[in-house]
């Protein structure tokens, strides 16, 4: 029989796994196989906040009108984190996913021009591509460190995903790499999941005014997002194939799955969240 710490860890895997959308129905199906609330406390909230991190959850900001991004970059302490946009610091509630607690921050540092360039640029990126999207960029003081999520959640549909990515500057050195992610959960007459990433973007970065700099990270970026996107659509079209290959011929239910259907359904979620 598993110990308390074995139980502890294999639940905390299973809320960490859980796609983008439906973490609270992983956390219900979590309790009810476990039956001991009290083991589970001992490391929820830590857990809820480590999820909501690497995913890169968004929130309403109470005022300013955009949304607000949750990332280890930006914070603070457990609950409380930075709006570089903004210059202001608020605290998140990772149960309710409420932000309160709006106030003004220390966070401008010597590289807020350039900052505050590249995030104008993604501020329109984000308003062409990722509507319903966020992104913040982090000075790091050695680093600038811009960040983008995007959420589609459509349960009625059966189908949510998530796309990440993850752009790091080495201001010494110019060293700019890009880490990308999508996430896609389809599970109408099936269980379907995409889980694509990628993190072979780089390239240098010549020094110049912060406008022209900022220009230069962005161009990368927005190509970089663009070939990436192309690349998982071609895996798409070849994927029905494979599937066909890879299925068993009857399933446990002894009833066939149109494959066809689910195929096209996922299809669909990846055109939705690259904003096609």
């Amino acid at each position: 029989m598993s110990s308390d710490t074995e139980k502890l860890a294999i639940a905390t895997n299973f809320m960490l796994a859980a796609p983008p959308g439906e973490f609270n129905e992983v956390v219900t199906d979590v309790r009810a196989l476990v039956a001991n609330d009290t083991l589970l406390n001992k490391s929820a909230l830590d857990t809820f906040r480590k999820y909501n991190s690497e995913q890169m959850l968004t929130a309403d900001h109470p005022s300013a009108g955009y949304k607000l991004l949750i990332t280890s970059y930006g914070e603070i302490d457990k609950k409380t984190y930075q709006d570089p946009r903004s210059g202001e610091q608020f605290q998140f509630d990772h149960v309710k996913h409420e932000v309160s607690n709006v106030t003004s921050g220390n966070f401008r540092g010597k590289n807020e021009a350039l900052r505050s360039s590249l995030d104008n640029l993604l501020v329109d990126y984000l308003a062409e591509y990722y509507p319903d999207g966020a992104a913040a960029v982090y000075d790091k003081g050695s680093q600038l460190v811009a960040c983008i999520s995007a959420s589609r959640f459509s349960p009625n549909n059966y189908w949510n995903g998530r796309l990440r990515s993850t752009w790091t500057l080495e201001l010494s050195s110019g060293q700019l790499t890009g880490h990308v992610r999508a996430l896609v959960h389809y599970y109408e007459e099936g269980n379907v999941q995409l889980d694509a990433s990628s993190d072979q973007f780089k390239t240098k970065v010549d020094k110049a005014d912060e406008g022209t700099m900022a220009a230069d990270i962005f161009k990368f970026i927005q190509q970089s997002e663009a070939i990436w996107q192309e690349g998982v659509d071609d895996t798409y079209l070849n994927m029905n194939e494979t599937m066909r290959a890879m299925r068993r011929q009857l399933p446990m239910t002894r009833q066939k799955l149109d494959w066809v259907k689910i195929y096209h359904g996922a299809a669909r979620v990846a055109d939705e969240l690259g904003g096609k």
